[in-house]
């Protein structure tokens, strides 16, 4: 009879290390999902504060892709969305585009960011606009970026002549 209660005794121990496992294993993988949504919320802080940018998160070979029906639209690599996209954009605004208001929600890889941002364009303008950014993580770099916005508003920006 010693033998069967050693038995049990052997058996719950083993069940209880490995519901203790399995819960360690879940709370780690939930810190690891809540630290890539936390990332990209201190960077929005951060770029509202004026001190850095989501897009240090991008990784060198990230794709961003901008969806819709217009020549904007379609997936970048790093240099061409620099150089067609942002660059151009930068040239026509006073003063940096800042998030003015977000939320931000986790899926797994994928961080989702609807935010509203503003600034003042070279010829006194206010330009305001309304993203969603779907972020795909791979570690802690985004290698993968879905963006909607108003793109009527934002081509009315690159209309504008440079000097």
């Amino acid at each position: 009879m010693i033998k069967p209660f050693r038995f049990l005794a052997v058996m719950a121990l083993v069940l209880t290390v490995s519901c203790s496992a399995a819960e360690q294993t879940s709370v780690q993988n939930e810190i690891t999902a809540q630290s890539k949504k936390l990332t990209v919320e201190e960077s929005f802080q951060q770029w509202q504060d004026g001190v850095g940018s989501p897009f240090e998160l991008l990784s060198e070979d990230m794709r961003w892709t901008i969806s819709g029906f217009n020549k904007y639209a379609g997936a970048y690599t790093r240099e061409p969305f620099e150089e067609e996209l942002i660059e151009p954009f930068n040239e026509r605004i006073e003063e940096p585009l800042k998030p003015t208001q977000w939320k931000v929600y986790e899926d797994g890889d994928v961080v989702i960011i609807h935010f509203d941002a503003e600034t003042t364009l070279i010829n006194g303008e206010q330009y305001k606009n309304s993203y969603a950014w779907f972020f795909t993580f791979e570690g802690e770099e985004v290698t993968e970026v879905n963006a909607f916005l108003d793109m009527p508003a934002f081509e009315k920006v690159l209309e504008i002549e440079v000097e």
